[in-house]
C-alpha cells in the first residue's frame, strides 16, 4: 500500500528496537505491558509471539487506543462524522485534475464503479484514505481486532485510552488542504514503499522505519503534533491510574512508542521502569 497510509497506521518517531515492554516500579504492585501494533497488515504476515501471548494472558484488562466494543447507536453516530458537510464531496476541495486522477485510480486500479466512487467521495479525505487502504490490501489482519476477540474469549475487560469521538475530532482539526495533500500522496505512491515499511516493522528495525516515516511526514508538522505527540502525553496519567488498579495490557500504534516524546520515554520520566521484552 502507500507510504502515508502506513504512517497513518503506525504514526512516527521510533528509537527503541522492540515492540513489547513490561512496565513496573513507581508503586505498582504488579507488572503491566505495552505493545506497539500496526493497525492492519497482510494475514500471512500476522502472528502473535509466545512472549506476547504470555503478556496478554497475565493482564486483567486490555486497553487500546479506543474500545472497539461500541453500541449500534455509537456506530451510526461515527458513520455520520466521517462524512463531509451535507451536499459536499471531495470534488469541492480538490483541483479538477487531482479529482479526476483520484477517480481514475479508483475505477481502474480498484475496479470501482461510478456509484461506489460517488458514495465514497462524500467521505472526509482522511477517511477516504482509509477506504483506499482497505480496498488496496485484501486479506488483511488487525492486531486490535484480534486482541478484542481474545479478550472476549478469555473474559478479560477492555477499555480505551480515548474515545472514538475524540479521535474523529482530532482529524477534523487537521486543515482540509493538509488532508487533501496527504490523500493525493497516497494514491500517487506505490506498493514497494509499503513493502519496505512493513518489512521494517516485522523486523522491529525501528530506527530505519523512523527515518523512512519521518521523511514522509516532514511536510505535515500539524499531523505529528495532533495525532502523535499530544496524544502520547494525554495517555500517561490514565495509564498510571489503570495500572494501579490492576495489571493491564496496553496496545497502541507502534509509532507512539519511541522518541523523546514517545510513550516509553514519557512513562520512564513519570517514574516507571519500562523494560523491553524480546519476542519469541
Amino acid at each position: 500500500m502507500k507510504k502515508l497510509l502506513l504512517v497513518f497506521l503506525l504514526f512516527t518517531s521510533f528509537s527503541q528496537a522492540q515492540l513489547l515492554y513490561q512496565i513496573t516500579g513507581n508503586s505498582l504492585t504488579e507488572a503491566s505491558f505495552l505493545y506497539g501494533t500496526i493497525h492492519m497488515l497482510p494475514k500471512e504476515q500476522f502472528e502473535l509471539s509466545n512472549s506476547l501471548k504470555r503478556a496478554f494472558d497475565a493482564s486483567a484488562t486490555i486497553a487500546m487506543e479506543v474500545d472497539l466494543n461500541m453500541s449500534g447507536a455509537e456506530k451510526i453516530a461515527i458513520a455520520q462524522k466521517v462524512l463531509l458537510p451535507e451536499g459536499k464531496t471531495l470534488k469541492d476541495f480538490m483541483a479538477e485534475q487531482d479529482y479526476l486522477q483520484l477517480k481514475m485510480y479508483c475505477m481502474d486500479s480498484l475496479q470501482w464503479n461510478e456509484a461506489k466512487f460517488e458514495r465514497s467521495s462524500k467521505l472526509k479525505p482522511m477517511f477516504f484514505s482509509s477506504v483506499l487502504m482497505q480496498e488496496s490490501m485484501r486479506n488483511m489482519a488487525s492486531y486490535e481486532m484480534e486482541f478484542n476477540k481474545m479478550a472476549k474469549k478469555k473474559n478479560k475487560k477492555t477499555m480505551g485510552l480515548e474515545t472514538i469521538d475524540f479521535q474523529l475530532g482530532l482529524f477534523d482539526q487537521l486543515p482540509m488542504q493538509t488532508q487533501v495533500d496527504m490523500l493525493k500522496k497516497d494514491y500517487n505512491s506505490d506498493l514497494k514503499s509499503f513493502d519496505t515499511l512493513l518489512a521494517c516493522y516485522l523486523q522491529e528495525d525501528l530506527e530505519k522505519l523512523n527515518i523512512l516515516m519521518n521523511s514522509e511526514t516532514a511536510a505535515y508538522p500539524e499531523f505529528n503534533e495532533l495525532l502523535l505527540i499530544n496524544r502520547n502525553k494525554s495517555w500517561i496519567a490514565p495509564m498510571g491510574t489503570q495500572m494501579r488498579k490492576e495489571s493491564t495490557f496496553f496496545a497502541v500504534g507502534a509509532g507512539h512508542l519511541g522518541g523523546p516524546e514517545g510513550v516509553v520515554a514519557l512513562l520512564r520520566s513519570a517514574g516507571y521502569t519500562v523494560t523491553a521484552i524480546k519476542q519469541n
